[in-house]
């Protein structure tokens, strides 16, 4: 089940040409604390609610280096061995034996080699630093070939860490090279970023097969499609994708309250899970990574909570039923029924509200109306459209007035449907002639996103 760029070089592709949509989820810790019958688990859930990734790292130390799997056996047999970057065989052994299950469930598995702890001290795990340039290249050659056999494998490197120095530079491009010089050479390969994006510092690499951004968990609203569109844009293309977007069950970065007081602290749902997904890909994005808080770090009961040491975590197996995950793979369905490789964003068929009269008030000073030039990222609105003009694509996150320019759509008539977002259910239907502007009121005071098709 290999995964191919597009030969548009915008999105994904399987073997037979059809559309990869990467949606990803965000394991971090599989390989150290499940066992094959709980990571069996993870996979049928997620494979059944139309996930085509699961992100992991091949080891990582939240809290104490060389932490041993939920078998007992740590990645590296001693000390000594983990400064010479020379991997257990029982370690390696698994993590082959779990891609290979991740594949019986058609999951492509995007494995991180290892945190950025371990090669950059700016980092949230353990450490300690244990790569340079050669042991990454020796590192990266040793993954490519002992995952040789399985190619539902994509490679993902950095791990949360910037790139503040010419070392941390050159020593993610050394485990590319050893990667890119062994048996998994052919398999797609990208950085996961700590803020920013991959395409800051690699985007002309060759060994960067598409760019991953992270908009993280400051807080909701981040404009990650300003990003995503801006790559799509660029002449040399490559797909993109944000691979860090707000965690549902995650409390917010901001939320630490600033006069003492206790609080409850904001958690980031599946409302702002649909926001960052809905708007990126209608950008230009090729995929689009989930992440639950008690799954990013596979909690279990009794366990140390990594970062929120007060936050009341839900066990992972709970958090598999978080509304979020279920409400990913609609917008797939979606875009696979219509012809998938032509969508482009068309942000310039957005009207502003100014257009049909809707000025603010001449007697109002200082007010900014950024709602009528769609620049709050509160309200921030998409729209995509199919290069051949068979149809667009719009997304609101709120209750608002939305024009659209029809004009470049092919002759014939237009098939207006809206749709909730959160269940998938139609909440209009109706056909309009084409008459170059369609003015549309959706019903939910929440998001909706709306299919402007021609029949």
């Amino acid at each position: 089940m290999s995964v191919h760029v597009s030969d548009c070089g915008h999105f994904f592709r399987n073997d037979d040409g059809s559309p990869f949509f990467y949606l990803g989820d965000t394991v971090w810790l599989l390989f150290n604390k499940l066992k094959e019958e709980d990571a069996r688990e993870l996979f049928a859930d997620r494979a059944a609610k139309g996930f085509t990734v699961i992100q992991s790292v091949v080891f990582r130390d939240l809290f104490t280096p060389n932490t041993p799997n939920a078998y007992g056996d740590p990645p590296f047999v001693d000390e000594q061995a983990m400064f010479r970057v020379d991997m257990n065989p029982k370690w390696i052994d698994y993590v082959k034996r779990i891609t290979a299950i991740a594949a019986e469930y058609g999951l492509a598995m995007g494995l991180l080699p290892t945190w950025g702890d371990k090669w950059n001290t700016h980092s949230n795990s353990a450490g300690p630093v244990i790569m340079d340039r050669d042991k990454a290249r020796a590192y990266g050659r040793f993954l490519s070939d002992e995952l040789a056999a399985h190619d539902n494998v994509i490679w993902i490197l950095g791990g949360d860490s910037p790139i503040l120095t010419q070392e941390h530079a050159d020593t993610i491009a050394a485990m590319a090279d050893g990667i890119r010089s062994g048996g998994s050479r052919d398999r797609l390969m990208t950085f996961h970023p700590s803020g920013l994006g991959s395409s800051e510092i690699f985007h002309s690499q060759t060994w960067l097969d598409f760019n991953a951004i992270q908009t993280s968990h400051y807080k909701p609203n981040i404009p990650g499609y300003i990003t995503i569109e801006r790559l799509h844009a660029n002449r040399l293309a490559k797909p993109c994708l944000d691979m860090e977007p707000n965690y549902e069950g995650c409390p917010m970065f901001i939320r630490r309250p600033r006069d003492g007081s206790s609080a409850l602290e904001p958690v980031f749902g599946a409302y702002d899970v649909r926001k960052s997904l809905y708007r990126t890909v209608l950008a230009g994005a090729a995929g689009f990574t989930y992440g639950a808080e008690p799954i990013r770090q596979l909690y279990r009961d009794g366990d140390r909570i990594h970062i929120f040491g007060d936050y009341p975590m839900p066990t992972w197996k709970q958090a598999l039923s978080l509304p979020g995950s279920s409400q990913l793979s609609f917008l797939i369905a979606r875009l696979t029924e219509r012809d998938y490789f032509s969508r482009v964003p068309a942000q310039e068929l957005f009207l502003p509200l100014r257009q049909h009269g809707a000025w603010p008030d001449y007697q109002t000073v200082g007010m900014s109306f950024a709602g009528q030039e769609n620049t709050d990222p509160v309200s921030h609105i998409r729209v995509a459209r199919c290069a051949h003009g068979s149809y667009l694509m719009a997304y609101t996150p709120v209750r608002q007035v939305i024009t659209l320019d029809t004009s470049g759509l092919k002759p014939g008539t237009l098939t207006v449907t809206l749709w909730d977002p959160e269940t998938g259910a139609q909440t209009d239907r109706y056909t309009a002639d084409n008459t170059g502007r369609l003015i549309v009121v959706p019903h939910r005071d929440l998001d909706t996103f709306i299919t402007v098709d021609v029949r």
